[in-house]
């Protein structure tokens, strides 16, 4: 008989077993924690809509130094003449420093409930938890963007947010004003987010191209809604709407392909249950240890309509 490993025998038991089972056997106190954790990562990843489009940083050996290394912008090369020396230009580099955090979640499961129906309710925690840290982690993700971005611009050429109308909509015009922001500082324009309300505007604007009449469905539920002058468009919850106002975000590479923000991972989401015998229940947390960082802040330009 061939010997499975770690992986194959999760999957087995994902295909062929309840994972959920409570037993007291030592096969399934191994089994079940390996299996909610792949279970979380999985309903976790299916939710993330601005995470996704980070530059990935992996933290999760130990020891691991915090610090990852950014190009700054390249050099011109220059003519060269026959014999001539070619000139060395300094190999021009920044640091940025992560500092990674826990987020967490829980829900309680009594024995009368695992008793009753545990794979189902233990199925729907798990999955209410994965979306939980999914919406808590994009998020974070858009007001570390907020924080770091280097322009703001507003719809129709107002000069302050208290200024935006009803009438201060998404339009051609200031998509192409925050793409032209961000080339001047040399990065090149390609992802664009919005909130949706943001995204009936846009989708009014007939020379979108919507995502329905290239992609797939799977593309549109991970928020894919369009493309628009090279940008690829993103619609998320966690575009804030604040007194009738959002602000998009346009965002760039630069020129060596290193994208506007960083996501670094020290620990990946897990779960751990813990059986309380005096109330009949158990403690179900699921938890990561992560950080965002704004990497070219010049890359990222916002842009506040009325929505």
């Amino acid at each position: 008989m061939k010997k499975m490993n770690s992986r194959e025998f999760i999957k087995k038991a994902l295909d062929t077993t309840n994972g959920f089972i409570m037993s007291e056997s030592a096969e399934a106190q191994a089994v079940n924690p390996n299996v909610w954790d792949y279970r979380l990562k999985e309903y976790e990843e299916k939710v993330l809509v601005v995470t996704p489009l980070a530059e990935y940083f992996d933290f999760r050996k130990p020891g691991v130094d915090y610090k990852v290394t950014i190009d700054e912008a390249p050099s011109v090369a220059s003519a060269l003449v026959e014999t001539a020396d070619v000139s060395i230009s300094a190999f021009s580099t920044r640091n940025v420093t992560f500092s990674p955090s826990e987020y967490g979640a829980g829900y309680q499961l009594t024995r009368k409930e695992a008793v009753r129906a545990f794979f189902n309710v233990a199925d729907r925690m798990v999955t209410k938890l994965g979306y939980s840290l999914a919406q808590k982690k994009d998020a974070l993700a858009v007001s570390t963007i907020y924080n770091g971005a280097t322009t703001t611009i507003y719809a129709n050429s107002k000069t302050v947010a208290t200024d935006i109308a009803s009438t201060d909509t998404l339009k051609y015009i200031d998509i192409t004003r925050a793409m032209d922001t961000i080339e001047q500082l040399y990065y090149t324009p390609d992802t664009m987010l919005i909130n949706f309300r943001q995204k009936k505007q846009l989708l009014d604007l007939e020379t979108v191209h919507k995502a329905n009449e290239f992609g797939t469905r799977t593309a549109i539920q991970k928020g894919l809604v369009g493309e628009l002058f090279g940008l690829q468009i993103f619609v998320s919850h966690s575009i804030p709407i604040e007194s009738n106002k959002a602000k998009a975000i346009i965002m760039g590479s630069s020129r060596t392909g290193e994208k506007a923000f960083g996501y670094a991972v020290k620990r990946d989401p897990m779960i751990e249950k813990e059986y309380h015998a005096r109330g009949r229940y158990w403690d179900i947390v699921a938890h990561e240890e992560y950080d965002f960082k704004v990497l070219h802040p010049d890359a990222i330009c916002l842009l506040v309509t009325y929505a």
